[in-house]
């Protein structure tokens, strides 16, 4: 479920921008304009006139810097906009630091080029184990398995997988944060 609400106070935007900027550098991903914008404003958390001023804003006051060496237009988080993320990332409500992950999930999933939804079947203790998940940037984000020990019942649920995987990795994802709450609202 995307956030519902844009944040508007600068202060927040520009936690925000920065703890996407270390979301994907954990990802090991370059961060290019394109792609720190395309995230930021995929689940309509910042609209795109105030990410670009607060953007900008960042690059001038050095807590984001253009790396010159790669020969492209990368960016990378300096030590100063580490320091700031690790320091104020608390002060993000925790939908928004949810709402940026997904954003990143959804934004590589929708590109395409550098995350896999896999599956595997392991044979084990009598049965099977499927194991399913998405992997970007030669690192699992997400996974989940079933054991079974009939082999059919797997071989759906990996079909299945084939067939709806961004669909069932944005399941998991929103009931483990709680995002999809109508689930859980007569277990209380």
């Amino acid at each position: 479920m995307p956030y519902k609400s844009v944040i508007v106070d600068k202060t927040d935007i520009k936690v925000y921008i920065l703890y996407i900027f270390r979301l994907l550098k954990n990802l090991g991903q370059s961060v290019t304009f394109e792609l720190i914008s395309e995230v930021v404003s995929w689940e309509g958390a910042v609209n795109y006139f105030d990410f670009t001023e607060n953007f900008s804003y960042l690059v001038e006051n050095g807590s984001i810097f253009e790396d010159l060496e790669s020969g492209k237009d990368v960016y990378d988080i300096s030590d100063k906009g580490m320091m700031i993320i690790d320091t104020m990332e608390k002060s993000l409500i925790a939908s928004v630091r949810d709402s940026a992950m997904r954003s990143i999930m959804r934004y590589f999933s929708f590109k395409k080029d550098s995350s896999l939804y896999l599956n595997e079947i392991v044979e084990e203790d009598n049965g099977w184990r499927i194991k399913c998940f998405l992997k970007s940037g030669g690192r699992v984000i997400v996974d989940s398995s079933i054991f079974s020990e009939n082999r059919a019942y797997i071989d759906k649920i990996a079909f299945n997988f084939e067939q709806n995987a961004e669909k069932i990795i944005d399941g998991i994802v929103g009931f483990m944060t709680g995002d999809i709450d109508f689930f859980f609202k007569d277990s209380k």
